[in-house]
């Protein structure tokens, strides 16, 4: 059964178990007549079954051992050679970027920054631009997209 049918499964089982109840107190059938000793709880502890393999079955194919983990990536600035910080978003290597660059550098004052980027290729480093005085100039300022490897690769060493 997948998870969706268990859970219909234990779904049909409890509305059965909880249809009625006799006066009396003891549960009773859809079709009136009465649950015999240990049948009423039989038939819950049947759904609660039939809703853990439905849990189950949607826990394991969401955790699938054999499933390749997701690509992962960092965002490295720098200003030329010099790591700056690494960061789970290039948003975040940006703002430190420009803030060094502002901090570190009077010409930058007032200056307007700018990012130069080719979206097709994600893994060429996007370069700060400033414009001061209606100039537009590059800076030494990157931020690199950096893979994260999920496994080694002995291939890639060669």
């Amino acid at each position: 059964m997948t998870g969706p049918e268990h859970y219909r499964a234990a779904e049909r089982l409890l509305s059965d178990a909880s249809f009625a109840a006799h006066p009396q107190g003891r549960p009773v059938r859809r079709s009136g007549g009465e649950y015999g000793p240990g049948e009423h709880a039989a038939l819950i502890a049947q759904a609660q079954v039939h809703a853990t393999l439905a849990l189950a079955t949607q826990t394991s194919a969401a955790l699938s051992l054999d499933a390749e983990p997701p690509i992962a990536y960092v965002y490295r600035a720098s200003w030329g050679m010099t790591p700056l910080g690494t960061y789970a978003n290039p948003a975040a290597a940006r703002e430190h970027c420009e803030a060094d660059a502002r901090n570190n550098d009077p010409e930058y004052d007032g200056g307007i920054f700018g990012w130069l980027g080719d979206e097709s290729e994600p893994d060429d480093p996007d370069e700060l631009l400033v414009t001061v005085n209606g100039v537009e100039r590059t800076t030494e300022y990157t931020v690199t997209r950096i893979t994260i490897a999920s496994a080694y690769d002995p291939e890639a060493d060669s």
